[in-house]
Protein backbone atom coordinates (compact mmCIF):
# COMPACT_ATOMS: atom_id res chain seq x y z
CA UNK A 1 0.00 0.00 0.00
CA UNK A 2 0.93 3.66 -0.32
CA UNK A 3 1.56 5.38 2.74
CA UNK A 4 3.16 8.87 4.47
CA UNK A 5 6.11 7.74 6.02
CA UNK A 6 8.53 9.55 8.35
CA UNK A 7 11.73 8.63 7.88
CA UNK A 8 13.78 11.39 10.54
CA UNK A 9 12.71 14.57 11.49
CA UNK A 10 11.41 16.98 8.46
CA UNK A 11 11.47 14.00 5.92
CA UNK A 12 8.20 12.87 5.34
CA UNK A 13 7.57 10.39 2.36
CA UNK A 14 5.31 8.40 0.28
CA UNK A 15 6.57 4.83 -0.19
CA UNK A 16 5.55 1.64 -0.69
CA UNK A 17 4.28 -0.48 2.80
CA UNK A 18 3.05 -3.68 3.71
CA UNK A 19 -0.42 -3.86 3.81
CA UNK A 20 -1.49 -4.14 7.88
CA UNK A 21 -3.42 -7.41 9.07
CA UNK A 22 -6.16 -7.23 11.90
CA UNK A 23 -5.42 -9.26 14.95
CA UNK A 24 -7.61 -10.83 17.37
CA UNK A 25 -10.21 -7.67 18.64
CA UNK A 26 -9.34 -5.61 15.94
CA UNK A 27 -10.30 -4.34 12.04
CA UNK A 28 -9.07 -3.37 9.04
CA UNK A 29 -9.77 0.00 7.34
CA UNK A 30 -9.15 1.42 3.99
CA UNK A 31 -8.86 4.89 4.25
CA UNK A 32 -11.15 7.19 2.80
CA UNK A 33 -9.80 10.48 4.64
CA UNK A 34 -7.38 11.62 7.07
CA UNK A 35 -7.41 15.06 8.07
CA UNK A 36 -3.89 17.04 9.53
CA UNK A 37 -3.74 18.21 13.20
CA UNK A 38 -1.15 20.45 14.65
CA UNK A 39 0.54 17.96 16.11
CA UNK A 40 0.85 16.14 13.21
CA UNK A 41 2.71 18.95 11.85
CA UNK A 42 4.65 18.56 15.32
CA UNK A 43 5.77 15.45 15.66
CA UNK A 44 6.81 15.42 11.54
CA UNK A 45 9.33 18.81 11.82
CA UNK A 46 10.23 17.70 15.75
CA UNK A 47 9.67 14.59 16.77
CA UNK A 48 9.62 15.89 20.17
CA UNK A 49 7.77 12.51 21.56
CA UNK A 50 10.66 10.52 20.62
CA UNK A 51 8.28 8.20 17.80
CA UNK A 52 10.66 5.23 16.91
CA UNK A 53 11.28 5.97 13.42
CA UNK A 54 10.37 4.84 10.51
CA UNK A 55 6.61 5.24 11.35
CA UNK A 56 3.77 5.69 9.23
CA UNK A 57 1.98 9.02 10.14
CA UNK A 58 -1.49 10.71 10.93
CA UNK A 59 -4.19 9.55 13.64
CA UNK A 60 -7.40 11.58 12.20
CA UNK A 61 -9.16 9.05 10.10
CA UNK A 62 -12.03 7.68 8.50
CA UNK A 63 -12.74 5.11 5.92
CA UNK A 64 -14.93 1.02 4.98
CA UNK A 65 -14.45 -1.40 7.29
CA UNK A 66 -12.17 -4.08 4.34
CA UNK A 67 -11.84 -6.98 6.83
CA UNK A 68 -12.75 -7.99 10.70
CA UNK A 69 -10.68 -9.88 13.23
CA UNK A 70 -11.37 -12.48 15.13
CA UNK A 71 -13.76 -11.99 18.10
CA UNK A 72 -15.21 -8.39 16.78
CA UNK A 73 -18.68 -8.16 16.91
CA UNK A 74 -20.68 -5.17 15.89
CA UNK A 75 -18.58 -4.40 12.46
CA UNK A 76 -18.69 -5.92 9.14
CA UNK A 77 -17.15 -5.92 6.31
CA UNK A 78 -18.20 -2.43 4.23
CA UNK A 79 -19.29 -0.82 6.86
CA UNK A 80 -18.24 3.37 6.62
CA UNK A 81 -16.57 4.13 9.85
CA UNK A 82 -14.37 6.79 12.09
CA UNK A 83 -11.80 5.56 14.19
CA UNK A 84 -9.83 7.15 17.60
CA UNK A 85 -6.70 6.85 17.74
CA UNK A 86 -5.57 6.61 21.45
CA UNK A 87 -6.10 2.56 22.34
CA UNK A 88 -6.09 2.24 25.97
CA UNK A 89 -4.46 -1.03 27.56
CA UNK A 90 -7.22 -1.27 30.34
CA UNK A 91 -4.90 -3.38 32.42
CA UNK A 92 -2.79 -0.79 33.99
CA UNK A 93 -2.93 1.19 37.32
CA UNK A 94 -4.27 4.34 35.33
CA UNK A 95 -6.96 2.88 33.37
CA UNK A 96 -7.91 0.67 36.60
CA UNK A 97 -8.73 4.01 38.04
CA UNK A 98 -11.20 5.00 35.31
CA UNK A 99 -8.60 7.01 33.50
CA UNK A 100 -7.80 5.24 30.36
CA UNK A 101 -7.53 8.15 28.01
CA UNK A 102 -4.30 8.76 29.78
CA UNK A 103 -3.07 5.20 30.16
CA UNK A 104 0.39 4.10 31.30
CA UNK A 105 0.84 1.74 28.22
CA UNK A 106 -0.96 3.81 25.48
CA UNK A 107 -0.82 2.56 21.99
CA UNK A 108 -1.50 5.53 19.34
CA UNK A 109 -1.97 5.70 16.08
CA UNK A 110 0.89 7.50 14.41
CA UNK A 111 3.74 7.60 17.22
CA UNK A 112 3.92 3.99 18.40
CA UNK A 113 1.87 1.71 15.71
CA UNK A 114 0.93 2.73 12.07
CA UNK A 115 -1.33 5.64 11.45
CA UNK A 116 -4.19 6.60 8.92
CA UNK A 117 -2.35 8.70 6.09
CA UNK A 118 -2.07 5.41 4.32
CA UNK A 119 -4.43 3.69 2.10
CA UNK A 120 -4.86 1.21 5.49
CA UNK A 121 -4.60 0.82 8.94
CA UNK A 122 -5.79 -1.32 11.80
CA UNK A 123 -7.23 0.06 15.24
CA UNK A 124 -9.27 -1.94 17.84
CA UNK A 125 -12.62 -2.22 17.33
CA UNK A 126 -13.72 -0.81 20.22
CA UNK A 127 -12.01 2.35 19.30
CA UNK A 128 -14.15 2.65 16.01
CA UNK A 129 -18.30 4.12 15.08
CA UNK A 130 -20.05 3.60 12.44
CA UNK A 131 -20.61 7.05 10.52
CA UNK A 132 -24.17 8.03 9.77
CA UNK A 133 -24.86 8.24 5.95
CA UNK A 134 -25.03 12.15 5.43
CA UNK A 135 -21.79 12.64 7.03
CA UNK A 136 -18.62 12.86 5.31
CA UNK A 137 -15.71 10.79 5.66
CA UNK A 138 -13.75 14.13 5.95
CA UNK A 139 -15.81 14.81 8.49
CA UNK A 140 -15.77 11.46 10.30
CA UNK A 141 -12.66 11.91 10.20
CA UNK A 142 -13.30 14.49 12.88
CA UNK A 143 -14.35 12.45 15.59
CA UNK A 144 -11.36 12.37 17.49
CA UNK A 145 -10.75 16.18 17.37
CA UNK A 146 -14.52 16.34 18.39
CA UNK A 147 -13.59 14.14 21.38
CA UNK A 148 -10.97 15.98 22.60
CA UNK A 149 -12.86 19.29 22.05
CA UNK A 150 -15.31 17.96 24.32
CA UNK A 151 -13.03 16.97 27.54
CA UNK A 152 -12.14 20.79 26.97
CA UNK A 153 -15.51 21.80 27.32
CA UNK A 154 -15.64 19.30 30.32
CA UNK A 155 -12.53 20.16 31.97
CA UNK A 156 -13.44 24.17 32.30
CA UNK A 157 -16.70 23.71 33.76
CA UNK A 158 -18.22 25.32 31.10
CA UNK A 159 -21.87 25.88 32.74
CA UNK A 160 -25.50 26.96 31.17
CA UNK A 161 -25.87 30.62 32.10
CA UNK A 162 -22.41 31.27 32.50
CA UNK A 163 -19.82 33.25 30.09
CA UNK A 164 -16.85 30.99 28.28
CA UNK A 165 -13.80 32.49 26.69
CA UNK A 166 -11.56 30.70 24.24
CA UNK A 167 -8.19 31.75 23.17
CA UNK A 168 -6.94 31.17 20.25
CA UNK A 169 -8.74 30.82 16.74
CA UNK A 170 -7.13 27.89 15.56
CA UNK A 171 -9.15 24.57 14.61
CA UNK A 172 -9.72 23.49 18.05
CA UNK A 173 -10.31 26.78 19.37
CA UNK A 174 -13.13 27.11 16.89
CA UNK A 175 -14.68 23.94 17.46
CA UNK A 176 -14.07 24.43 21.22
CA UNK A 177 -16.01 27.41 20.29
CA UNK A 178 -18.74 25.86 18.30
CA UNK A 179 -19.05 22.71 20.63
CA UNK A 180 -20.18 25.31 23.80
CA UNK A 181 -22.57 27.11 21.82
CA UNK A 182 -23.78 23.73 20.84
CA UNK A 183 -23.85 21.83 24.22
CA UNK A 184 -24.94 25.00 26.22
CA UNK A 185 -27.11 27.53 24.06
CA UNK A 186 -27.77 29.88 27.01
CA UNK A 187 -24.19 30.33 27.93
CA UNK A 188 -22.13 33.62 26.75
CA UNK A 189 -19.42 32.22 24.52
CA UNK A 190 -16.59 34.50 23.57
CA UNK A 191 -13.58 33.85 21.12
CA UNK A 192 -10.41 35.74 20.81
CA UNK A 193 -7.53 35.72 18.37
CA UNK A 194 -6.06 37.47 15.58
CA UNK A 195 -7.65 36.21 12.05
CA UNK A 196 -11.08 37.58 12.00
CA UNK A 197 -11.65 35.12 8.32
CA UNK A 198 -10.75 32.17 11.06
CA UNK A 199 -12.98 33.42 13.78
CA UNK A 200 -15.85 33.54 11.53
CA UNK A 201 -16.05 30.05 11.71
CA UNK A 202 -16.89 30.37 15.30
CA UNK A 203 -20.76 31.10 15.23
CA UNK A 204 -22.31 32.07 17.51
CA UNK A 205 -19.18 33.27 19.79
CA UNK A 206 -18.95 37.30 20.17
CA UNK A 207 -15.52 37.50 18.57
CA UNK A 208 -12.70 39.52 19.92
CA UNK A 209 -9.44 40.17 17.70
CA UNK A 210 -6.59 41.19 19.90
CA UNK A 211 -4.55 43.08 17.34
CA UNK A 212 -7.34 45.21 17.02
CA UNK A 213 -6.80 46.45 20.91
CA UNK A 214 -4.20 48.91 21.57
CA UNK A 215 -2.85 46.94 24.67
CA UNK A 216 -3.17 43.82 26.23
CA UNK A 217 -4.94 45.47 29.16
CA UNK A 218 -7.52 46.71 26.73
CA UNK A 219 -7.98 43.07 25.45
CA UNK A 220 -8.56 41.97 29.17
CA UNK A 221 -10.73 44.51 29.68
CA UNK A 222 -12.68 44.12 26.64
CA UNK A 223 -13.15 40.02 27.61
CA UNK A 224 -14.33 40.93 30.85
CA UNK A 225 -17.00 43.71 29.64
CA UNK A 226 -18.14 40.91 26.79
CA UNK A 227 -18.35 38.47 30.16
CA UNK A 228 -21.07 41.00 31.97
CA UNK A 229 -18.65 42.63 33.80
CA UNK A 230 -18.04 40.07 36.08
CA UNK A 231 -15.52 37.83 34.39
CA UNK A 232 -15.74 34.17 32.35
CA UNK A 233 -16.30 31.07 34.67
CA UNK A 234 -14.05 29.34 32.12
CA UNK A 235 -11.18 30.03 30.24
CA UNK A 236 -10.00 27.72 27.62
CA UNK A 237 -6.51 27.91 26.15
CA UNK A 238 -6.32 26.94 22.74
CA UNK A 239 -3.17 28.79 21.62
CA UNK A 240 0.69 27.58 23.29
CA UNK A 241 1.76 30.83 24.28
CA UNK A 242 2.58 31.56 27.53
CA UNK A 243 0.10 35.33 27.53
CA UNK A 244 -2.43 33.04 26.74
CA UNK A 245 -1.98 31.75 30.57
CA UNK A 246 -2.07 35.29 32.10
CA UNK A 247 -5.12 36.31 30.50
CA UNK A 248 -6.69 33.58 30.65
CA UNK A 249 -5.95 33.84 34.81
CA UNK A 250 -6.68 38.00 34.55
CA UNK A 251 -10.26 37.58 33.19
CA UNK A 252 -11.46 34.64 34.96
CA UNK A 253 -13.93 35.36 38.00
CA UNK A 254 -13.24 34.31 41.74
CA UNK A 255 -13.56 30.12 41.28
CA UNK A 256 -13.27 30.56 37.70
CA UNK A 257 -11.36 27.51 35.79
CA UNK A 258 -8.83 27.85 33.48
CA UNK A 259 -8.48 24.51 31.09
CA UNK A 260 -5.03 24.30 29.27
CA UNK A 261 -5.94 22.95 26.21
CA UNK A 262 -3.01 23.59 24.10
CA UNK A 263 0.57 22.60 25.10
CA UNK A 264 2.51 25.96 26.82
CA UNK A 265 6.17 25.16 26.63
CA UNK A 266 8.69 25.90 29.29
CA UNK A 267 7.88 27.54 32.60
CA UNK A 268 5.51 30.69 31.95
CA UNK A 269 4.84 33.29 34.49
CA UNK A 270 1.89 32.47 37.12
CA UNK A 271 0.09 34.65 39.32
CA UNK A 272 -0.15 32.77 42.03
CA UNK A 273 -1.18 36.06 44.05
CA UNK A 274 -4.66 36.04 41.65
CA UNK A 275 -4.89 32.43 41.94
CA UNK A 276 -4.98 32.27 45.69
CA UNK A 277 -7.18 35.65 45.92
CA UNK A 278 -9.91 34.47 43.38
CA UNK A 279 -9.34 30.44 44.37
CA UNK A 280 -8.89 29.54 40.89
CA UNK A 281 -8.90 25.81 39.31
CA UNK A 282 -6.21 25.29 36.70
CA UNK A 283 -6.30 21.89 34.89
CA UNK A 284 -5.07 20.45 32.15
CA UNK A 285 -7.31 18.67 29.23
CA UNK A 286 -5.29 15.70 27.31
CA UNK A 287 -7.09 13.13 24.92
CA UNK A 288 -10.73 12.58 25.87
CA UNK A 289 -12.65 10.30 28.61
CA UNK A 290 -14.41 7.86 25.36
CA UNK A 291 -16.70 11.15 24.03
CA UNK A 292 -16.97 8.86 20.57
CA UNK A 293 -20.88 8.54 20.73
CA UNK A 294 -21.10 12.55 21.53
CA UNK A 295 -18.55 13.52 19.18
CA UNK A 296 -20.72 11.84 16.11
CA UNK A 297 -23.58 13.16 17.09
CA UNK A 298 -22.23 16.22 17.20
CA UNK A 299 -21.13 15.49 13.53
CA UNK A 300 -24.41 14.38 12.94
CA UNK A 301 -25.65 18.08 13.07
CA UNK A 302 -23.13 18.93 10.37
CA UNK A 303 -22.40 21.67 13.00
CA UNK A 304 -17.85 21.73 12.43
CA UNK A 305 -17.95 20.77 9.25
CA UNK A 306 -16.79 23.65 7.44
CA UNK A 307 -14.08 23.83 9.73
CA UNK A 308 -12.20 21.61 7.13
CA UNK A 309 -11.51 24.39 4.23
CA UNK A 310 -9.22 22.12 2.29
CA UNK A 311 -9.11 19.06 0.68
CA UNK A 312 -6.59 17.48 -1.52
CA UNK A 313 -5.75 13.73 -3.17
CA UNK A 314 -3.15 12.05 -1.18
CA UNK A 315 -0.80 12.54 -4.09
CA UNK A 316 -0.52 16.15 -3.40
CA UNK A 317 0.19 15.56 0.51
CA UNK A 318 2.94 17.70 0.54
CA UNK A 319 0.89 20.96 -0.94
CA UNK A 320 -1.77 19.66 2.42
CA UNK A 321 0.82 20.25 4.60
CA UNK A 322 2.41 23.33 3.70
CA UNK A 323 -1.37 24.92 3.52
CA UNK A 324 -1.99 23.36 6.98
CA UNK A 325 1.57 24.82 8.56
CA UNK A 326 0.90 28.48 7.05
CA UNK A 327 -1.06 30.27 9.53
CA UNK A 328 -1.96 32.74 6.97
CA UNK A 329 -2.88 30.70 4.39
CA UNK A 330 -6.57 30.12 4.97
CA UNK A 331 -6.41 26.89 5.75
CA UNK A 332 -8.00 25.44 9.02
CA UNK A 333 -8.03 21.56 8.67
CA UNK A 334 -6.71 20.10 5.31
CA UNK A 335 -7.92 16.64 4.61
CA UNK A 336 -6.22 14.09 2.47
CA UNK A 337 -8.92 12.29 -0.19
CA UNK A 338 -7.56 8.77 -0.51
Amino acid sequence: MKALVLEAPGKLVMKDSPRPEPSAGEVLIKTAAATICTSDLNDIRFNPFGIELPMIMGHEGAGIVEAVGGGVAGLTVGDAVAAHPVIPCMRCATCKRGLPHLCDKMEHLGINRGGVFAEYFTIRADRVRKKPSHVSFAAAALMEPVCVCIEAVKRANVAEGGAALVIGDGPFGLMISNIICDMFPDSRSIISGTHDFKMAHARGAEKININKLPSHAAATAEIIKRAGGEGVGSAIICVGAPEALTTAIEVCRPRGTVCVFSAIHGNPPIDMLKIHIKELNICGSCNDMDFLDEAMAILAKDALADVITHELPIGEYEKAFELAGDKESGALKVCLLF
